[in-house]
């Protein structure tokens, strides 16, 4: 596992583990009950441990056998953070059940397990922009032409880069398109909790105005 997921771990305000969603995929009998998570407590202390700061859901496939234990684990959707989704698959495989039942005998069951990490952080302070003036610079000088703002959900990792990059929304493609290559150009003093540099989510916005062409943080200054 990777260690960012290890490194100076504090307990979110806010961590949720969606209940079971009952599947039918894969070569195992019917049953009339659902596997029923029996390690809860456990599972959400270790989704406090690998999930502090972290934003995302991911959706495993838990294939349970007839005494509750878990077989296999496997990624049925993605988060589009492989170190998160790993950390889910991590935690897929601490998990025990009562195992599925039919006709009121145990049986082998294949499940779905969304997981989502859902933070409430405190954060002592934000992400801020390091170059931002040097990125408007280079929307100035290359592309004056163009007209519109686009604002992407970016996480910002421990050592200043962007670790994630969610679809931001602008009127043009072409507009999306510039401010989409521009991101590699961003770097970030990282958030601080603890003490500590630590990942953290932001809204980074671009704005395409000639002159007036500028890149800041939405809601945390500028």
């Amino acid at each position: 596992m990777s260690a960012r997921f290890w490194h100076s771990i504090a307990p979110p305000a806010a961590l949720l583990l969606v209940c079971l969603a009952c599947s039918s995929h894969g070569p195992v009998p019917a049953y009339d009950v659902a596997p029923v998570l029996a390690n809860r407590e456990e599972i959400t202390a270790a989704l406090h441990a690998v999930g502090a700061g972290l934003e995302a859901r991911v959706v495993l496939l838990v294939r349970v056998d007839d005494h509750g234990y878990v077989q296999e684990v496997r990624l049925a959707r993605g988060s589009g953070d492989g170190d998160l989704d790993r950390a889910a698959l991590w935690i897929g495989e601490q998990m025990r059940f009562s195992p599925a039942r039919y006709q009121g005998e145990p049986v082998p069951a294949l499940v779905e397990v969304p997981v989502v990490f859902d933070v409430v952080r405190s954060v002592v302070r934000p992400p801020r922009l390091r170059n931002a003036e040097e990125v408007a610079g280079i929307i100035i000088r290359d592309h004056g032409d163009l007209r519109g703002t686009v604002r992407f959900r970016i996480r910002v990792g421990p050592e200043g880069w962007v670790r994630v990059v969610r679809e931001g929304r602008t009127s043009t493609p072409e507009v999306m398109s510039v401010a989409r290559r521009l991101i590699d150009e961003v770097r970030f003093w990282p958030a601080i909790r603890g003490g500590t540099e630590t990942a953290d989510w932001v809204d980074l916005t671009f704005e395409f105005a000639g002159a007036e062409s500028r890149v800041y943080i939405e809601n945390s200054g500028r």
